[in-house]
């Protein structure tokens, strides 16, 4: 395993572990009463129970979400080896009572939605996003929610402070809340990423995205309002 994040450093609020298994294994135990717990597929399959539920399959690109208090195990169920973003979410008093088990696989669309704030309690909301070629991220802004940008194809520029920096695949972008922050794809390729928000609600935006895309109305809850994004200086021009 390989502690991408870890829950100290991110001040308490979220754990980021890249998980390899071979042919056959099963993956690490997981204290279940403490937290919530995300398996996101980076390669390969992996087989998932999540409380009494039969085993499911999962491929590349998906997700299974194991809230505080439900029973579950990790297992490569292919013939190669297998990778796993591991998520956890340490979940605290006045969540609300306990949290059906969620499994989101096979979305359509440049914008996928892959956990919502219903799903979690509120705690966290998990996005698989697609950045074009040649463009102008948002503007130097900050906001009251944590982001973990973790890069799954192409490379993109960072602003978080001070700091510009570029990534790749298999490379973290931490920017926690109060921070000024921003990015841009500088380059001839598409980049994607796993956008994880800490607490939720942003993923409203992304929903509104998404359904504009696919040229249908949003769900309700996305016309709810989102947290609050003040602008604060210009964007990382491409």
């Amino acid at each position: 395993m390989t502690d991408m994040l870890r829950i100290k450093d991110s001040g308490g609020v979220l754990g980021l572990t890249g998980v390899d298994l071979g042919a056959g294994a099963e993956g690490p135990g997981a204290d279940h009463e403490t937290a919530d717990h995300g398996y996101y597929v980076l390669d390969g399959e992996l087989g998932v129970r999540l409380g009494e539920e039969e085993p499911a399959r999962l491929g590349t690109g998906a997700l299974a979400f194991a809230p505080r208090g439900v029973p579950h195990s990790v297992a490569n169920a292919g013939d190669a080896p297998a990778r796993c973003l591991r998520v956890a979410t340490p979940a605290g008093a006045g969540d609300g009572g306990p949290l059906p088990p969620k499994i989101v696989q096979d979305l359509p669309g440049r914008v996928k939605v892959l956990l919502l704030g219903a799903d979690s309690g509120g705690r966290i909301c998990l996005m698989d996003n697609v950045v074009p070629a040649n463009t102008t991220g948002p503007p130097l802004h900050h906001h009251d929610f944590d982001e973990a940008f973790y890069i799954l194809e192409g490379e993109a520029t960072f602003r978080v402070g001070d700091e510009l920096v570029t990534r790749g695949p298999g490379e973290l972008v931490w920017a926690p809340r109060g921070a000024h922050h921003c990015f841009s794809n500088r380059g001839q390729a598409d980049v994607r990423w796993l956008l994880i928000c800490v607490p939720a609600g942003f993923e409203r935006y992304f929903q509104r995205i998404s359904a504009k895309e696919a040229g249908v109305e949003p769900p309700p809850e996305a016309l709810e309002p989102w947290p609050e994004v003040t602008v604060v200086g210009p964007p990382i021009e491409v």
